[in-house]
This record gives structure tokens, C-alpha cells and sequence, in this order.
């Protein structure tokens, strides 16, 4: 087996776990934005709900603000959907890549293996063939 295709292989393998790696930090940071949306959601729902003498001036600024925040948080869970198709599929490659470098890992050693027994051999064939008168 050739070195260089194992090297290519786990060059791709390093590859691979980066965009791995790559697609969590995205999904973890699409659920960071969808959590401080919701926080936002309930302060203003709670200040929504308090029994303050100037509430009546802000209903509508704060009703127009949930409603933007209800459009945002769609686009978000859409992004979230997508970025977790992305991570399932990233990480199918991975385990593919994974499994194709240890087979190669494999087939590398036990052809270094056999090359190392015929090495043996033949220096064993060439001491006899010298020790014969």
C-alpha cells in the first residue's frame, strides 16, 4: 500500500473532524441566540404584566417588540433545523473517513508486517547461501 495515500487520507480526516467541530460550534451558537430571544420574550412579557402607572404608554411598543422577536425566533429555529442537518451530516462523513483511515492504518501495518518477514528471509536464505561450500 502506498505511504502517501494513508497521509492523504488522514490529511482528510483532520479536515473532516475541523468542519465537524465547525458545525457544533454553529448549532451551539444558534442555541445561545434562540435562549437570550426567549429571555427576552419573558422580561417582556413580565413587564407585560406588572401593574405600573405608565404600562399604558408602552403596550404598544412592547406588543410590536414580541412580534418582531416571534418572526426572529422563527428564523432562528429554521436556522437551528438546518444547522443540525448540517451536524448529522458532517458527522456521518466523519465516521466514514474514520473508518476508511483505519483501514488503511490496517493494510499499513500489515504490509510494513510482510515486508518485514520477507526482509527476514531473505537474510536468512542469503546466511545459508553463504555458510554453503
Amino acid at each position: 500500500m502506498d505511504r502517501s495515500r494513508l497521509k492523504k487520507i488522514e490529511r482528510i480526516l483532520s479536515v473532516q473532524e475541523k468542519l465537524h467541530r465547525i458545525a457544533e460550534w454553529n448549532l451551539a451558537r444558534t442555541e445561545r441566540e434562540k435562549s437570550e430571544l426567549k429571555k427576552t420574550e419573558v422580561e417582556i412579557v413580565a413587564a407585560l404584566n406588572e401593574d405600573a402607572a405608565l404600562q399604558g404608554l408602552f403596550v404598544d411598543a412592547m406588543a410590536r417588540r414580541l412580534k418582531k422577536l416571534a418572526v426572529e425566533a422563527e428564523r432562528i429555529e429554521r436556522r437551528r433545523e438546518e444547522e443540525a442537518r448540517i451536524l448529522r451530516e458532517e458527522g456521518l462523513r466523519l465516521k466514514r473517513t474514520e473508518r476508511m483511515t483505519g483501514r488503511l492504518r490496517r493494510q499499513a501495518r500489515d504490509d510494513e508486517g510482510k515486508r518485514g518477514f520477507a526482509d527476514l528471509v531473505d537474510t536468512l536464505v542469503k546466511n545459508v547461501d553463504a555458510s554453503l561450500p
